[in-house]
């Protein structure tokens, strides 16, 4: 085995930790041994090698997660370090250190302020690792792992005991704080200087991520190239200042004098970027390839590629679940396949492009990179950004070379010269211009469903074989191939959206509140959703957010979803707070609601006891309350009978025992029960169980919520009826298809997740 296999089977042997579930850790870790021992018997070193770099790997990655497991839920007071800060501008955010050394996420809601590096007695309301789980949505586990965090914790109570370690970053970091306090742009500096990006103004990053040049801010592989670049070219005109003064010959004619000098700027600013792991896994990337010039090694890209890949996993295991990590390697590899495939000569072969002007065949560079980009990296950011921007070219073909060979080195001087000569106030005004250049084309970003990210796929691969087809003047067989390709794609992604299902019923995860839609085609093949509840809203500062913007919407967005109507149970907020949302994006929606409460300025239609709605196949009945209200409290709930074909299910909000015994005289047995205020003692009393006898019922409850929902006494009375229960707090999002003749139940969470999904902590 070479040192080419070794890197390629280290980087697939990896890859399984995607996707592998957590009781599989052991099978993996006794392979890695009996691979060890058969290297042994053959004396194969390379083999063995391998193997005791998967099994001490996989070995690491179980041990974090065992520790995650036992961690326990509950209020501390204890020392806590800030060792990072995520969210400065709206509310608070930080990454902190504990007194046993487990970093955690904290959510701050202290008056004292939060400040990097200070150390406080807080009251911590710690939660092991948890968060929400909606298929196909954000997975923040896997988040919080990526990032080794051991948990969360609210921060309501916390003292200052000792001023923050004034190192020598953070003095920089705040008197640079303090000489662009006055700039518009100070985020953007901060993050770009010290790759803190705590203090960015929303709006700005909003700018940037609409025009797919979002990865100029963080700190990365690009920012540590140029600062190596910078101190490598620094070095070399000293060099030649000592040539030139005929001193210091040895010096002024060695190379590793200038590779010196650029790892010196790369390391220094990796200081300032506060050690980040994109910072680290460009440093090493750098470091290796020095290596293999200092001994004379020679590699192919490729080469220096997968060797870096399998140094930065063997590295930090944890690496392969961020994304910053897939974003930068996987942009790499487009790279390489662009300008190996399709490099500029092959499409300027007939110029004689060598006497154009520098400008200009930089330029013509510039273009020919920003295609290749725009059609090799398409598919990956379609992955993670699930839509496109359609004025990436023109954006990045003035931000990239502005930000790279301006901004970026006039903000490395204004480090190095402490603004000597005002380089903030002229860094600003180039952002200042750059923000307005990109507001021009934040609007032409445009969000793409599933189906229709595939059929962009598919014109980006005809165009792909086409391009390659007309430079190297293929034959009639590759025209051949290349069809039947684009064939075989196109008939896999047709039986891949052909749909089975006649009606699904989804319960949103949403933490403590209640979210549920039934999903169907309609006579057009529309796809339209029936809501039941909303989930919760909030306000921080002013700006409103809710469960239905950051949970819905993404989800109806990637599933091609129009809302038809919205039921609400009740006028509390974990039920309707993210009613206005969803009204404002789908304003011909119904508003069915039990009160005469407006949601943004829609008067709602009347639920009250014997009124029906048919929605295709799907009818809902009304069987509580007999009359309207102001404000819906919980005893007002609009109570669904929703019926589908031959089954039933009955939707009860957060009604309790006094309105259940009113309802269970008029049900005769139902299939499937949303369980009333998210399993409350007060609900699902034994009179209406005994009534509906359903075949499953379904809990919408946040995990770690102070009430301890669902009730003890509520799961033993479904133990006692014998009806299965299911709950967002442990199976995530609950989705239930309906068949002609079946249904089937399908859950985020089960025991075939991925091991960083699975349920960690005790209570």
């Amino acid at each position: 085995m070479n040192l080419d296999r070794f890197s390629i089977l280290i980087f697939f042997s990896f890859l399984p930790i995607l996707w592998l579930p957590y009781q599989w850790f052991a099978v993996s870790i006794t392979l890695s041994l009996i691979i060890a021992l058969y290297s042994l018997y053959t004396r194969h070193l390379m083999l063995l090698v391998f193997a005791l770099a998967m099994g001490g790997s996989y070995y690491s990655v179980w041990q974090f997660a065992k520790n995650a497991e036992n961690q326990t839920a509950g209020k501390f007071y204890e020392r806590i370090e800030i060792t990072r800060l995520i969210k400065q501008s709206d509310y608070q955010t930080a990454i902190a250190k504990r007194e046993n050394n487990d970093r955690i996420y904290l959510t701050w809601q202290n008056e004292n302020p939060l400040v990097l590096g200070a150390t406080y007695q807080a009251e911590l309301h710690f939660r092991p690792i948890s968060a929400r789980m909606n298929i196909g949505n954000i997975d923040r586990q896997r988040w919080y792992i990526a990032q080794h965090l051991q948990g969360s914790a609210t921060v309501r109570e916390a003292k200052r005991i000792e001023p923050e370690q004034r190192g020598l970053r953070q003095e920089i970091l705040t008197k640079v704080r303090q000489q662009t306090e006055t700039l518009s742009s100070q985020g953007l500096l901060l993050a770009l200087a010290f790759g803190e990006r705590a203090w960015i103004n929303d709006h700005h990053w909003q700018i940037f991520q609409k025009t797919s040049t979002a990865h100029l801010i963080a700190i990365s592989g690009l920012h540590i190239g140029l600062a190596f670049l910078f101190g490598f070219w620094s070095a070399k005109l000293l060099q030649w200042c000592l040539l030139r003064w005929e001193c210091w010959q040895a010096v002024g004619f060695h190379y590793f004098f200038a590779y010196v000098g650029g790892m010196l700027f790369a390391l220094s600013f990796r200081y300032f970027a506060g050690f980040s792991i994109p910072t680290v896994r460009a440093l090493i990337a750098i470091c290796l390839v020095l290596l293999c010039r200092w001994l004379r090694y020679h590699y192919t890209p490729w080469q220096y590629w997968w060797r870096v890949v399998a140094l930065l996993l063997l590295f930090e295991p944890l690496t392969i679940l961020s994304d910053s990590f897939w974003l930068s390697i996987l942009a790499v590899m487009s790279l390489l396949i662009w300008y190996q495939y399709f490099p500029l000569s092959a499409f300027l072969g007939k110029f004689d492009y060598c006497k154009w002007g520098r400008l200009v065949r930089s330029s013509v560079g510039l273009i020919h990179l920003q295609c290749g980009i725009l059609l090799i990296f398409t598919p990956i950011q379609f992955y993670f950004f699930e839509g496109i921007s359609l004025s990436a070219l023109p954006a990045n073909l003035v931000i990239v070379p502005l930000y790279s060979f301006v901004l970026v080195p006039l903000v490395l001087i204004g480090l190095l010269t402490d603004n000597s000569f005002n380089t903030w106030q002229l860094a600003d005004s180039l952002i200042g211009f750059s923000l307005d250049y990109l507001e021009l084309f934040s609007q032409q970003w445009i969000w793409l469903s599933n189906s229709q990210q595939a059929q962009w796929l598919i014109i980006d691969l005809a165009i792909v074989i086409v391009l390659y087809g007309v430079l190297y003047s293929r034959t009639k067989w590759y025209w051949y191939k290349g069809y039947v390709l684009l064939l075989c794609s196109q008939s896999i992604i047709y039986l891949s959206h052909v749909n089975t299902v006649a009606l699904q019923w989804i319960t949103f995860d949403v933490g403590q509140g209640l979210a549920q839609a039934f999903i169907y085609y309609d006579t057009s093949g529309q796809k339209k959703a029936i809501f039941y509840d909303t989930g919760i809203g909030w306000r921080n500062n002013g700006k409103a957010g809710s469960m239905a913007s950051v949970e819905i919407l993404p989800y109806l967005r990637r599933h091609q979803v129009e809302v038809e109507a919205i039921f609400l149970s009740h006028d509390d907020n974990d039920h309707s707070g993210g009613v206005e949302d969803l009204l404002n994006n789908y304003p011909n929606a119904k508003l069915i609601s039990s009160s005469f409460k407006p949601y943004a300025n829609v008067h709602p239609e009347a639920c009250i006891q014997g009124k029906t709605w048919r929605f295709g196949r799907l009818e809902f009945e009304a069987v509580y309350p007999k009359a309207r209200v102001t404000r819906a409290q919980n005893a007002d709930s609009c109570i669904i009978l929703a019926k589908f074909d031959r089954f039933q299910m009955l939707l009860t909000g957060d009604t309790g025992m006094e309105q259940e015994r009113k309802i269970a005289e008029l049900l005769n047995g139902i299939d499937f029960l949303q369980v009333a205020h998210h399993g409350s003692k007060t609900s699902s009393s034994h009179t209406l169980l005994a009534k509906s006898k359903p075949k499953l019922a379904i809990v919408s409850v946040g995990r770690w919520n102070p009430w301890r929902m669902p009730h003890p006494k509520v799961v033993e009375r479904f133990e006692q009826h014998k009806i299965p229960l299911v709950t967002t707090a442990k199976q995530g999002m609950i989705i239930i298809n309906f068949y002609s003749d079946k249904w089937q139940l399908i859950t985020a969470r089960n025991d075939f997740s991925p091991w960083y999904q699975r349920l960690y902590g005790r209570n």
